[in-house]
């Protein structure tokens, strides 16, 4: 391959599912989660199947545009766990891809299943968790080593060449080669959009395949390097969409080369096809969890041909979230696995991210769909320059500007960067409101503004005053 010169991709070598039993059953499966979720209640099912094919390894040096071969044809196996509505007459024709995110040392999903699952299940969406690191396949073996045996994202190089592995997203193994992911993602999606009788969609009419993630630079190295190198028939785009939350530069490219600094140019990148970039405020300066420098990635929202892009700053969010953890593997199987049990995250309070990415979703669908461009969201305000860059905040703590919706608008709590929020003092709530009244006035107002600017549905509305109408208030604390 030339650099920058488009290949046609072809669905993987095999595909096949495997079976459960009472004694061999997923590893994540969707009634072993910290919060099972009973997919039959909704019309549901879920299967699991093994993918094996031959991947390239790419080598990206600094300066250079385009991705180029280092090794070719090398062999992968990974394991893909799909969520479906069990009648494909139920199905609307959007598939989810979710490459998963491993920082636990297991495979997790956050945006997909872990904050959006209630919309799919509404909805009638397809969604697919695609494991795509060595320790989550390695937890994976540990757990049942003969359902899992054939996992591997073995190092295509002989062992005397194998570099020491870049650290970029924690400890990886220099007999692995992550950088298979690349052409597995894209044989993937062509598998899914194939007529082959492998095809674990087969039946169903599959119309869009979008793929969201949260797993550090990733699905933003996939999107920037490898996925305008791709396309299928008639030079048609692999995927038809992406949803990234957080963290924005693009990252290792392969096992030894780490992900790109912030000043990197190739970090300023747009997508060919519908792409919405949702970011807290943890993602924007550097330090804390993702010290990624997300405010230096910052470039103009576009629809034009061959350059989409919207990038969404929330105010007020926090990297960290208990809600998506409580869609990921229950205690049992991790400590089954052999991998260290991470203890819930508990906050006092944390901000329901999980609305504003069920919206941008329906707006990505629409986007692929019939054209219609997402909103633009507003931009986080900031003082100071690179790398002096710190946030701008109103009177209780809260980050100015961004997406605004009730719960920085009409705030009860200042939230942190790292996640989670802590209550403010009565007295400080009672100068900012005069009663319940006129907080759950001000809720409901700024609410109906971030339905209107499609930044909350109207289905989660609802959710979001109940909510407030449920938040204590001073004077009723000290009856």
């Amino acid at each position: 391959m030339s650099e920058g010169k488009k290949v046609r991709v072809y669905p993987p070598k095999e595909c096949r599912e495997l079976p459960r039993s009472e004694t061999s059953y997923p590893f994540s499966a969707a009634d072993r989660l910290v919060e099972p979720v009973e997919l039959s209640e909704y019309g549901f099912e879920e299967r699991e199947f093994l993918i094996k094919g031959q991947s390239n390894v790419y080598e990206w040096p600094v300066g250079q545009d385009s991705p180029t071969v280092r090794t070719k044809d090398a062999p992968y196996c990974t394991r893909i766990l799909i969520r479906r509505p069990a009648e494909p007459a139920k199905f609307n024709g959007i598939v989810v891809v979710e490459p998963m995110n491993y920082a636990s040392k297991y495979d997790r999903s956050i945006p997909g299943w872990g904050h959006c699952f209630e919309y799919y299940l509404e909805h009638g969406i397809a969604w697919i968790g695609v494991a795509i690191r060595d320790v989550a396949l390695d937890a994976m073996k540990r757990f049942d080593p003969e359902r899992y045996q054939e996992l591997s994202y073995e190092n295509p190089l002989p062992p005397e060449e194998r570099g020491e592995p870049a650290k970029s997203y924690g400890y990886t193994s220099k007999d692995s080669e992550n950088g298979l992911i690349w052409d597995m993602l894209s044989q993937l999606c062509a598998l899914l959009k194939s007529d082959s009788p492998e095809n674990p969609m087969a039946g169903y009419s599959v119309k869009k395949v979008m793929a969201t993630a949260a797993s550090g630079g990733d699905l933003s190295c996939y999107v920037r390097a490898v996925h305008p190198l791709h396309c299928l028939e008639d030079e048609k785009p692999v995927y038809d969409g992406f949803l990234i939350y957080m963290t924005g530069a693009p990252g290792m490219i392969n096992q030894v080369t780490p992900k790109l600094q912030e000043t990197d140019p190739r970090c300023i990148y747009y997508s060919e096809v519908p792409f919405i970039h949702v970011l807290t405020t943890g993602d924007m300066v550097g330090g804390g969890f993702h010290p990624d420098w997300a405010y230096m990635q910052r470039r103009p929202d576009a629809d034009e041909p061959g350059k989409k892009l919207h990038r969404y700053e929330i105010a007020g969010c926090g990297v960290r979230a208990g809600y998506d953890k409580r869609r990921c593997v229950c205690r049992e199987d991790v400590e089954k696995s052999q991998t260290p049990w991470r203890e819930d995250v508990h906050y006092e309070y944390e901000f329901p991210v999980r609305y504003i990415l069920r919206a941008a979703t329906e707006a990505l669908i629409h986007w692929m769909n019939e054209g219609v461009e997402p909103p633009h969201s507003p931009l986080l305000e900031f003082e100071g320059a690179y790398p002096d860059t710190t946030f701008v905040r109103d009177e209780v703590g809260n980050t100015k500007g961004g997406i605004r919706t009730p719960y920085v608008d009409a705030p009860l709590y200042v939230y942190r960067e790292e996640g989670g929020a802590k209550r403010l003092p009565d007295e400080i709530i009672r100068k900012l409101y005069k009663n319940k009244e006129d907080y759950l006035g001000k809720v409901i107002q700024s609410t109906v503004k971030a339905v209107q600017d499609r930044f909350l549905l109207a289905e989660d509305s609802v959710k979001v005053i109940l909510e407030a109408v449920q938040e204590p208030f001073p004077e009723e604390a000290t009856e």
